[in-house]
């Protein structure tokens, strides 16, 4: 075996670093979920600059080290969990990083997944992350969406210069669902109804436990003392909230009618077909702000914050007034950098198919802003209704 291949088997088992930065075996699993029609839609190259200023430091430390210019880059084994294909990388520390870099690497223009085609019909996922992105920055929530750009990679004959998302893993974060009373802090349950009126705006759909994260301030406590601490909450506790990357689908409210429910006497029974769908059929015609505002991810949050007096981000006082007071201050700089981003897609029926839905959003939570008094608790969840506009590529 030559020194070159023992390297490799060596950094592959016990992550020292490769001679080479990359080798195109490493994408394999990722080369196979790469969608045909993905470069059809959406055009790649304007990603490449499309991330903020503040992370150029990053990238370009992230791009030197995939060209070979700096060869010391550590493949995780095996890559992390989830629907799609992923590779994980550790960097070395920089002269202006505080810490190693890990990033997690995935298709850019990936390809529709069977569990959610469902719901998930268009090839822009790679656009999508990104915009979520800039709209986030846009909206003073840069410092809670992950950090994300787009590299051109070589993954193998005919994937010579393959674009793909890169996420550069927020370090010492955990799940929200493992947030604790010391670890809470007033400004992250402020921001819940802006990430509300965020994935609202995007028809995220994905806002489970696991793609919602935090970062704790050090507390120094432990145990009961650590759980049961009700000192001021320490402001550097933050989300980081991660994953938009099958947003702007606007084709479904609900992700589907189940097929079976939990009866508490008559455990699972199945939904009848006609009411599925139904309930189908009205969730591709209509959304509803309080869909997003009931998500899995602020269930924990807000058990804690109401601790410390603050309403559920899903009621009246939680939600509405949190909009009110910041969606007027951002709103121009959100939907001008919706315009721009639209400058990504090729096809002009997919932009006017997002711009459409983005703007009856938009609509509602500058009705929410002139007038937050308007839904009350005597308001009907249908008053925060609105109308889908749905449309399939493949019609």
């Amino acid at each position: 075996m030559d020194l070159q291949n023992f390297q490799k088997r060596m950094a592959e088992r016990q992550l020292i670093p490769l001679f080479k930065a990359v080798e195109s075996g490493d994408f394999t699993g990722i080369v196979n979920e790469i969608s045909k029609d993905g470069p059809a839609v959406v055009d790649h190259t304007p990603d490449l600059s499309a991330h903020p200023p503040s992370h150029n430091a990053r990238v370009d430390h992230y791009r030197k080290a995939i060209s070979g210019s700096m060869p010391v880059m550590k493949r995780t084994p095996g890559g992390i969990v989830g629907v799609t294909s992923k590779a994980v990388y550790t960097l070395p520390t920089a002269d202006n990083m505080a810490s190693p870099d890990k990033a997690i690497v995935k298709p850019y223009h990936e390809q529709l997944h069977p569990k959610v085609k469902f719901w998930q019909h268009h090839p822009i996922q790679g656009w999508a992350e990104m915009t979520n992105q800039s709209l986030w920055h846009a909206a003073d929530l840069g410092h809670i969406h992950q950090n994300v750009h787009v590299s051109e990679h070589p993954m193998g004959p005919g994937h010579d210069k393959e674009p793909a998302l890169v996420i550069h893993m927020e370090p010492q974060t955990d799940f929200v669902q493992h947030l604790t009373p010391a670890e809470h802090s007033d400004d992250m349950h402020r921001d819940l109804p802006k990430i509300v009126a965020m994935d609202f705006l995007t028809n995220n759909l994905d806002r489970h436990p696991a793609n919602l994260l935090f970062k704790p301030k050090p507390s120094g406590l432990s145990g009961l003392r650590r759980f049961f601490d009700r000192t001021p909450r320490p402001p550097e506790s933050r989300f980081v909230a991660i994953d938009h990357s099958r947003s702007f689908q606007y084709h479904s409210s609900n992700k589907g009618a189940p097929e079976f429910v939990m009866d508490p006497f008559h455990g699972r029974v199945a939904v009848p077909a006609a009411d599925r769908q139904a309930r189908e059929t009205e969730g591709k015609t209509k959304d509803n702000l309080l869909n997003y505002a009931n998500a899995g991810a602020f269930r924990a949050v807000d058990e804690i914050g109401s601790m410390f007096g603050h309403a559920p981000v899903n009621t009246q006082k939680g939600l509405i007034g949190g909009i009110a007071n910041w969606w007027p201050n951002v709103k121009d700089r959100v939907v001008a950098t919706l315009e721009r981003r639209l400058d990504g897609l090729r096809e002009p029926r997919m932009k006017e198919h997002i711009r459409k839905n983005f703007l009856e959003r938009v609509q509602m939570l500058d009705k929410i802003s002139h007038n937050p008094d308007w839904y009350t608790y005597l308001s009907k969840p249908a008053d925060l209704e609105i109308p889908m506009h749905v449309w399939d590529r493949n019609e």
